[in-house]
């Protein structure tokens, strides 16, 4: 039996009501928690298989969940009964949690140190690890920013609400005018969703043709994000499953029999990427593999 509040969560993080990888992780975890207070004891497991199958279903290209989900079964493994393992649950997702608020704290303050007085930075869709590395940039740095719009779903107008209401100018370009602003800028930085093992970054769709113009325009282009979404399955040639999502985000009424593609991500090849802001410190995407080795194996 599916809980309701891991029901109301998955719908939620399915709507895109919670977004981001860390916003996911923590909400879909801690309906996890309240879930498993009220498992049956004979069934528990069963029970709680299922309910975390329909919160890691909800976006299935959210390492960072399903990195936590695994470290939270890894918890109830000595379990006695359901009581003990509920409460082995809810400590489990608590330190999970802290740890990805620990990380997060450790980009800022590394990431903050990249920028540089008079900069223009350059970012994609909304990620709160950049915003949160830009806000505190912005403290003791005077810089810019130019953000995408983010199409279908805009979510680029969350990011620049929040850096308005911050205090750093913003302008905001179509998608398609990337290329043509990207010479504008000294840096480029975007979040992450997920990293492969190979080094590809997932991110929102859109991403990796900015990083090309990037590259041919010879702009640095950095990634701050988590050594908690770095994937582990994909160190055994597992593909990272790209979302698809509804084609009445692109055109709702759209004309009969048109065929619609919505992915949510898109892989920005290594060489795209000049170097990683992570909670291990400044890497490069080829360091991923042997990071998931030591902290996944």
């Amino acid at each position: 039996m599916i809980h309701p509040e891991v029901r109301e969560t998955a719908k939620k993080i399915r709507d895109l009501e919670i977004q981001g990888a860390e916003d996911v992780a923590e909400h879909g975890l801690r309906a996890l928690a309240k879930a498993a207070e009220s498992l049956d004891e004979e069934d528990f497991i069963k029970q709680f298989n299922k309910n975390t199958e329909k919160i890691v279903g909800a976006r299935p290209t959210e390492p960072a969940l399903r990195n936590g989900v695994n470290f939270v079964f890894r918890s109830i493994k000595s379990a006695s009964d359901s009581e003990d393992a509920a409460k082995a649950v809810k400590k489990a997702v608590k330190n999970y949690i802290e740890s990805l608020e620990e990380a997060t704290e450790k980009i800022v303050e590394i990431g903050s140190k990249r920028i540089k007085d008079g900069q223009t930075i350059f970012t994609h869709c909304h990620s709160n690890t950049v915003t949160s590395v830009l806000k505190s940039a912005f403290k003791e740095k005077d810089f810019s920013v130019i953000c995408t719009e983010t199409r279908p779903r805009y979510q680029g107008r969350i990011t620049a609400k929040e850096l308005l209401d911050a205090g750093i100018e913003v302008t905001m370009i179509v998608d398609n005018a990337a290329r043509s602003f990207i010479n504008d800028a000294d840096l480029v930085m975007t979040g992450a969703d997920a990293v492969t093992s190979d080094g590809y970054v997932v991110n929102k769709i859109g991403t990796s043709m900015i990083g090309l113009a990037a590259k041919e325009a010879r702009t640095s282009f950095c990634v701050a994000c988590q050594t908690f979404k770095f994937d582990p399955v994909t160190l055994m040639g597992e593909y990272e499953p790209i979302e698809q999502r509804d084609s009445d985000e692109v055109w709702e009424g759209a004309p009969h029999n048109l065929k619609i593609l919505n992915p949510a991500f898109d892989f920005t090849p290594p060489e795209y990427v000049n170097f990683m802001i992570t909670d291990e410190g400044i890497i490069t995407p080829y360091d991923t593999d042997r990071i998931i080795r030591e902290k996944y194996r």
